[in-house]
């Protein structure tokens, strides 16, 4: 069972259960994919057979699993200590394909200073839907990370083209972005446009903030609108609070935003 929470999509939870999106979608009688609501408890099918890691490819609106992510740019990792021992581990993937994509599944291994592996885990980049030429942040917590961990080592699990069920994305545009110090937090502000023609449902922005090395001090990834439609044409506005790794105030932003085809 997996109760939804703010930011979830039904493509990030059947990546965390190592399912297919259709076959929750199927258990738990869901005719619309993006129908999500937070608090909703979802039947995980965990008996569902997986499928050959040699067989990626697209049958009817379901996208099985790629053993071969599509070939983008080495993603990059930063690390920070943690006050009780742990080390989390912040970087992006970039687009550098001519469209976008989903279901991007990021592997980080810690490494000692002689590069031998200690342990790995693998997350989501923070973006469902990445346009070419812009960048999607993730993160991982290794809270009791092995002794001698000094390093990383990433590599892109997972990386598909839109299609199939996943087509109902809509980019939204990003403007007016402003940030500055706000206490101990740091606040960004801006503006999202649908210049679609179509109506967007459940807004999702995700700001990232870099240090003057270009390497990811926080994100945040919120959702705007729930039960609610951004007409074309029509603004939003939206300011968001994050909290930097270390003592200085960032060096720059960004913002990503996108949503899904209303009916």
């Amino acid at each position: 069972m997996h109760n939804v929470e703010s930011g979830d999509t039904l493509f990030g939870i059947a990546l965390e259960y190592g399912v297919t999106a259709e076959a929750i979608q199927e258990q738990n009688g869901m005719a619309d994919p993006n129908a999500l609501s937070i608090g909703q408890a979802l039947i995980i099918p965990l008996d569902e057979p997986k499928e050959a890691e040699t067989s990626p490819e697209v049958q009817g609106n379901l996208i099985l699993r790629t053993p071969t992510p599509l070939p983008l740019p080495e993603p990059h990792v930063a690390l920070y200590p943690t006050a009780v021992g742990g080390i989390w581990c912040l970087g992006e993937v970039a687009n550098s394909t001519a469209g976008p994509i989903t279901n991007l599944q990021v592997q980080v291994t810690l490494l000692d200073e002689l590069g031998t592996p200690l342990v790995t885990q693998r997350t989501l980049a923070a973006a469902d839907y990445l346009p070419p030429a812009e960048r999607a942040p993730f993160a991982l917590l290794f809270a009791e990370p092995p002794a001698g961990a000094v390093k990383a080592e990433v590599v892109l699990r997972r990386a598909e083209p839109i299609g199939g069920i996943t087509a109902g994305f809509l980019p939204l545009e990003v403007s007016q972005l402003t940030g500055g110090v706000s206490g101990p937090q740091y606040r960004v502000a801006g503006q999202l446009t649908n210049q679609a023609t179509a109506l967007v449902e459940r807004v999702m922005v995700v700001v990232t903030l870099y240090d003057d090395a270009e390497q990811v001090l926080a994100y945040r990834q919120a959702l705007l609108l729930e039960g609610e439609s951004l007409n074309p044409g029509q603004l939003l506005e939206f300011v968001l609070l994050l909290t930097p790794r270390g003592k200085k105030a960032p060096a720059s932003f960004q913002a990503l935003a996108w949503g899904y085809r209303g009916h």
